[in-house]
């Protein structure tokens, strides 16, 4: 919809509309996602996001294959914790530019038609939701919370502070949105994985919530550029780069788990 939501690209809007024919025609369930890290750089919805779903809900607003992913990790770095979650839910105006807020959005996309299941993402990149009762997005139903790899320790008790109290207390469904682990020098990386994760998978069986990975690619999920040849840990794992491990394995047998 470009930068100012005010253009539509054609030559944008037909290869999403290939893309998506595409994954259907192969059983999938096709989630599109408001990014805007190339175009514009938002760091909370604004009438650009505004602009992109009432578009994108003309062509998919009744198609129960298709789920919108409502913005991308917001990331407002208000002047404390308190202005960045009320920011993220109710917007507003922060370093001169205007945030709609995701309350807003949410009500926009049902006003526009939108039978989707919502996924929405919390403040601070996605990575927690431990304020999300003060903070709340009501109605607009079905929706489902997006977590982004959990930060924090890689323990059931941090687990569920972020996230997995909505489930405990029937509060919503959850959703880890975007994770992986690989050897690397960032943070999505933990030093402990061959332990954690293996209790990061079980501890998501166990409260029924679902997985996407980032992303199949060799050095990440992957050991080449065969989808079936997914990457392991080894005896000298560590988060450094280039040493081509990961939790491909590991994931891909959890996969198949809960597809039996």
């Amino acid at each position: 919809m470009g930068a100012n939501g005010k253009t539509v690209s054609v030559a944008f809007m037909n290869a999403l509309k290939k893309e998506v024919s595409r994954a259907e025609s192969l059983g999938m369930v096709v989630v599109i996602n408001a990014q805007t890290e190339s175009v514009g750089f938002e760091r909370n919805p604004t009438s650009a996001t505004r602009s992109f779903w009432a578009n994108v809900t003309k062509m998919y607003g009744k198609d129960p294959q298709v789920v919108f992913d409502l913005f991308n990790e917001p990331r407002v770095y208000a002047n404390n914790d308190a202005q960045a979650w009320k920011l993220w839910q109710k917007g507003g105006t922060f370093n001169k530019i205007t945030y709609i807020g995701m309350q807003a959005l949410v009500n926009a996309v049902r006003n526009d038609g939108s039978k989707n299941l919502l996924w929405i993402e919390g403040p601070k990149f996605a990575t927690t939701f431990a304020k999300l009762p003060s903070y709340p997005i009501t109605g607009g139903k079905p929706l489902v919370y997006a977590i982004h790899h959990p930060a924090g320790a890689h323990t059931t008790q941090s687990w569920d502070n972020d996230f997995g109290f909505l489930v405990n207390q029937n509060i919503a469904p959850v959703v880890v949105g975007e994770w992986s682990n690989w050897a690397a020098a960032r943070s999505e990386c933990w030093p402990d994985a061959p332990t954690a994760v293996p209790q990061f998978l079980s501890y998501l069986k166990g409260k029924s919530i679902g997985l996407t990975v980032w992303m199949l690619r060799k050095g990440v999920m992957l050991n080449s550029d065969d989808y079936n040849d997914p990457s392991q840990f080894r005896s000298d794992w560590s988060c450094t780069d280039n040493l081509n491990e990961g939790a491909g394995t590991l994931v891909n047998n959890w996969y198949k788990q809960l597809n039996q």
